[in-house]
């Protein structure tokens, strides 16, 4: 039987994405995206790949997605690409730079409000939850990923502002570290270093930060749009 709401997951074969897809208490049919062509997340009505680097892709999954057959989105967007340091040898390697901001960043940005576009022209209420990061605030060695996440933040402020009589509410969600595919890819000094600048010293659990996001997406008031909401351990420096 279908549902009133449609959630949509960005990045859903990722950690964050695939503990909210197959959580148990979600009242909404789930549909999601990723780069991959097939998924094996069988709690997925919907499932649509797209490359965040091409804008002809993002366009045409944009116009797969059945937007008329629901009464309300929802839009969580987990996309991220995490690369080692910038300045990590004597070379600096600029593609990293450029491939990061394209997919975390302008990417996410092109989808979101596209798909937005084309909710708003059929006048069906919708409501985005952008996860973005603690480097947001503290930075990265990853350069390319820094600027991203900052630029969401802006993204999250921009969008909720200009579309404040409209049916859609935007929200912002920066998880500190937390157990992740992500986070196992990254060096373990990295790692200690990132835990010892949070006040609890220990990564997030995945359940915390997924169980905060359904929050944030089902439950929390409308007048939260615009927030930039840190889950992050006391983690700023």
């Amino acid at each position: 039987m279908q549902k009133n709401k449609l959630l949509i997951i960005l990045g859903v074969e990722g950690t964050l994405g695939s503990f909210l897809a197959n959580s148990d208490d979600i009242d909404a049919d789930i549909l999601g995206i990723d780069i991959y062509q097939t998924t094996k997340n069988k709690n997925l009505k919907y499932y649509l790949d797209c490359d965040f680097k091409d804008r002809d892709k993002i366009r045409e999954t944009i116009e797969k997605i059945p937007v008329e057959k629901y009464q309300q989105h929802l839009v969580v967007s987990c996309i991220g690409k995490f690369a080692e340091p910038t300045f990590n040898s004597t070379v600096f390697e600029e593609e990293k730079i450029y491939e990061s901001i394209q997919v975390n960043l302008i990417g996410t940005s092109h989808f979101i409000i596209g798909l937005l576009k084309k909710c708003l022209a059929k006048n069906i209420q919708n409501r985005v939850i952008i996860v973005g990061s603690a480097a947001a605030y503290v930075g990265s060695r990853d350069i390319g990923y820094g600027i991203a996440k900052a630029g969401l933040n802006g993204l999250v402020l921009s969008l909720s502002k200009s579309l404040s009589s409209k049916k859609a509410v935007i929200i912002g969600v920066n998880p500190g570290i937390f157990e992740s595919t992500m986070a196992k890819g990254v060096s373990v000094e990295r790692q200690n270093q990132a835990v010892e600048s949070t006040h609890i010293k220990r990564k997030g659990r995945i359940e915390e930060i997924v169980n905060f996001v359904k929050y944030v997406a089902f439950d929390a008031p409308d007048y939260l749009t615009g927030s930039i909401l840190n889950i992050n351990g006391g983690q700023y420096s």
